[in-house]
């Protein structure tokens, strides 16, 4: 029996940094729901790993916790709230343990959390980590990236193309952990069979153009193989960062086998 869902993920070093602060999970066996989180840390020394660690070992948990042995009219009325709270609270946890230790003070993460079903995608976000829906050869950014650039651009005070040679490109206005109280962004949108939810962080974004993601993803290659592609990409174009990538593409076919 063919899965109603395709998954592929992976994660890179690159090819400067001594660490990967990256980190990511998927959890499968909740259907029809699946629950993605994707971080990348920062900080100074291992603060960075710890904060990414830490978001998505808390927001994964309590997804799973909330969906656990729950039926869909159960979740439904409830999927925006899980899925903000789910990151709330792993913004308390990174919160605190960064007032535990000199050594983790001021350490934060972006994150892409959410809930996916075979109907439809639930995420929130923070930071600059994105999640793409890909039709085809069409893409769309799901997510908003909080970073100073992007606030320069929706401002007219920078083009596209001075963006991505911005010397502060990195410096992001939002992040998890940083600070007791944060905004989360919800995002919900139906998909259809063939299409692919992308979770990536900066290290693939900043060097594999949009146009690019959705021509590699667009193959007729595995799902893995095309996720493998993409990070060969970023390494051939410099590997100046952590590099993690996940995708889940909806096949249409419903439990039992049938297509939907």
């Amino acid at each position: 029996m063919k899965k109603e869902m395709e998954y592929a993920a992976k994660s890179h070093i690159g090819l400067v940094r001594q660490i990967n602060e990256d980190e990511f999970a998927l959890f499968t066996d909740l259907r029809p729901y699946r629950v993605v989180v994707i971080a990348d840390g920062m900080g100074g020394h291992s603060a960075g790993e710890v904060a990414s660690s830490i978001a998505v070992e808390v927001a994964g948990k309590q997804l799973v916790a909330y969906l656990d042995g729950k039926s869909e009219a159960e979740v439904e009325p409830e999927l925006n709230d899980y899925v903000v709270e789910s990151i709330l609270r792993a913004n308390e946890e990174i919160y605190k343990r960064g007032n535990s230790s000199s050594g983790y003070t001021g350490m934060g993460t972006t994150i892409v959390a959410g809930i996916v079903s075979p109907r439809s995608i639930t995420l929130g976000n923070i930071g600059d980590s994105r999640g793409y829906l890909i039709s085809g050869k069409e893409i769309r950014q799901l997510t908003d990236d909080h970073s100073l650039v992007n606030e320069l651009k929706k401002s007219g005070q920078l083009t596209d193309e001075e963006a991505e040679t911005h010397p502060r490109k990195n410096i992001l206005t939002r992040a998890l952990g940083t600070d007791p109280n944060v905004q989360v962004d919800l995002i919900v949108t139906a998909w259809q069979a063939g299409d692919i939810l992308l979770l990536c962080t900066d290290g693939l974004t900043n060097h594999v153009s949009d146009q690019e993601i959705a021509r590699v993803l667009s193959q007729r290659k595995s799902l893995q193989a095309r996720i493998d592609r993409l990070i060969e990409r970023a390494l051939e174009e410099g590997g100046s960062d952590n590099i993690t990538v996940v995708a889940l593409q909806n096949t249409g076919i419903a439990e039992g086998g049938e297509t939907k």
